[in-house]
Formats: C-alpha cells, structure tokens, sequence
C-alpha cells in the first residue's frame, strides 16, 4: 500500500479516508519518503530478487485514520465493517498482510555503513512521520482538496 506525503487520489491514506465504512485490519505500508532512497541504493547497487518493500511492521486501518484525524482532519469519522462485509460491496478482491521487511532492512543497513543517508523507520513512527510532512505540506499549499486534486 504506497503511501506519499501528500493526499493525492491514489495515496492509500486518502483512498481509506474517502471510504464511510473501512476493515480494520493491519497492513504493511511503504512510505515512498522513506523507501525511494532506497530503490536509488538498490538499484546502485545492481541488487536483484525480491524484496518486500515495505516499512518494517504492520498497522491496522484504524490507527491510520487516528492519524489522519490527529494532524488532518479533526472532524473525521468512520466505522469499521468485516472483511465479508467487505467483500460483499468491492469489485476486486483485496489482501490484506504483514510482510516481513528482514531482507531489505539487511540492505539497508549494509548501506548505511558504506554512507548512504537512509531511514526506513518503524510503520507506526513512518505514518507519524508522513502525517506531520502531510499536515506541513497542507498548510504551504492550502489551496490543495483533501483528495489530492487542485
């Protein structure tokens, strides 16, 4: 689930903000501020096989959208329905899972002791992190809809 600092369509975090009713499961998410350095480094590095791209850990949808509505907006609700529920009203099917980040994160800091700047924090401190950016980048540009359109 790509996550940018912004609150563009296809951001994950708008895309659940928009929705009235969520599953509240946990995920993993990758933070592209955090992660695209890290596709520079790989790719450098001429690295090659699979790598769950993703911040370390997991989070559910719920604590998501207490994020959202700590640094973006206070007046937000939403309730919670189950995964068969779920299924019942979207078209394509959706997984929901928590990848194990070990190999990357090994690269990452192999990395970090050759010198490359790279922080590929925790989920949970990667959302605070990206909510704070969001909230910052919302009020330098707040012309910006909360759907990510101008």
């Amino acid at each position: 689930m790509p996550v940018s600092d912004d609150l563009h369509a296809r951001n994950f975090v708008t895309k659940i903000a928009n929705y009235p009713k969520i599953v509240n499961v946990p995920n993993s998410s990758s933070i592209l501020h955090d992660l695209l350095p890290v596709a520079v480094a790989l790719a450098e590095h001429r690295e090659t096989g699979v790598y769950n791209f993703t911040n370390p850990g997991a989070m559910s949808h719920n604590e998501v959208m207490e994020l959202y509505r700590e640094f973006i907006d206070p007046s937000k609700k939403w309730e919670n329905f189950t995964v068969e529920e779920q299924a019942k009203v979207i078209v394509a099917g959706r997984s929901n899972c928590a990848l194990d980040s070990g190999k990357l994160m090994g690269k990452v800091k192999e990395y970090v002791g050759e010198g490359w700047q790279l922080d590929v924090p925790e989920i949970h401190e990667a959302y605070r992190r990206c909510f704070m950016r969001m909230k910052e980048n919302m009020q330098q540009n707040p012309g910006a809809q909360i759907n990510g359109e101008a």
